[in-house]
């Protein structure tokens, strides 16, 4: 039986508990929230270290689509977000538990795409789920600045290399290739009768017509008539016979009797003759101005106007005129000046 104290008391604790059922509604309605905050958190997350990583705008359509295929595919996000409640009221590693969260949402990482020839294979990129877990184990390690550098300067599963500037390639230094030399051509030959050298003489006046000078004899080729020895030179000398201070105008060059004078140079016989001072002479023409001439021969081999070769016989060695012993008396001239015959011939013992 009741009497109205015990109502009274009754209603009192009825009051008293409905203001705790309805805290409890309250404190509900706080941890959905909270989870809807962590689950916003965790989309904050995951696109801040996605777009981190270095995702481009040519990469959006990718995320267009795998956004779509979330919403259009079959998921129990109630189940997904219970999950993550439960682990998140006993689990003190909150980034684990969205990690794992991302993971269940977003799916597992896919299988390798098959070798495609390098002609054809194209980037395929990472899944989400996979690439916030992966950032998430990374982050909860506590990675130094350094590390946290290399990390993010890694574009590679992109499909991209970050690039770097690089120095310009040095270009190989090779040595300098031998110049191809040219056969140097020989000194223009000076026209014949140009003084190449000047005697330095001081002695008596020379008679008229005679110069101590080289002069050019031009391209003319010549050769030495007689291999022998010098027995006198060109210039004043004591006569070996008449004992007077005369003018020698030629070279003796000593041989053997009978032996043969070869042309000086190719040209033509201008004149035989002989003569008691000369004995046997003869006198060829080489032209430009250029002549040879040969005396106290013991015999001419040619006739006047014959034309020789350079090295051809025209006499043989005598003693005729006024001779001390067989020579050959050589004399060379330019236009009627007479030359040092030693600028042009060989002499043995030299």
């Amino acid at each position: 039986m009741y009497d109205q104290g015990t109502q009274a008391v009754s209603r009192r604790r009825s009051v008293r508990t409905y203001p705790s059922g309805r805290s409890g509604r309250r404190t509900g309605h706080s941890q959905e929230q909270v989870r809807l905050a962590q689950l916003v958190v965790c989309f904050v997350l995951f696109l801040t270290i996605f777009l981190w990583k270095g995702i481009f705008p040519q990469k959006l359509v990718q995320v267009r689509d795998d956004v779509l295929n979330l919403i259009s595919t079959d998921f129990n996000f109630q189940e997904a977000l219970s999950n993550l409640g439960e682990s998140l009221a006993g689990s003190e590693t909150v980034l684990s538990d969205l990690g794992e969260f991302c993971i269940e949402v977003f799916g597992t990482a896919p299988q390798a795409p098959q070798a495609e020839p390098a002609e054809t294979v194209s980037f395929q990129p990472p899944q989400p789920g996979d690439m916030l877990a992966a950032e998430l184990q990374f982050l909860s390690g506590g990675p130094s600045l350094a590390a946290r550098a290399a990390h993010y300067a890694d574009f590679s599963p992109f499909g991209l290399e970050a690039a770097f500037p690089e120095e310009p390639a040095q270009p190989e230094v090779s040595p300098p290739a031998e110049e191809a030399t040219e056969p140097e051509e020989p000194p223009a030959v000076p026209a014949a009768g140009t003084v190449t050298v000047i005697s330095d003489y001081n002695g008596q006046p020379l008679p008229e017509n005679y110069t101590m000078d080289q002069v050019s004899l031009g391209e003319l080729e010549t050769m030495t008539p007689v291999q022998g020895r010098l027995n006198s030179e060109y210039g004043y000398r004591v006569h070996p016979i008449l004992g007077q201070n005369i003018f020698h105008g030629g070279v003796d060059i000593g041989g053997q009797m009978g032996d043969p004078i070869a042309a000086f140079a190719a040209g033509t016989v201008e004149y035989t003759g002989e003569n008691d001072s000369y004995g046997l002479y003869l006198q060829v023409d080489h032209g430009n101005g250029v002549k040879s001439f040969y005396a106290h021969c013991s015999k001419i081999e040619v006739v006047k106007g014959q034309a020789v070769a350079m090295g051809d016989t025209v006499a043989r060695i005598g003693s005729t005129g006024t001779s001390t012993g067989p020579h050959l008396h050589l004399e060379l001239k330019f236009n009627k000046t007479h030359l040092n015959p030693a600028y042009y011939v060989d002499f043995l013992g030299e």
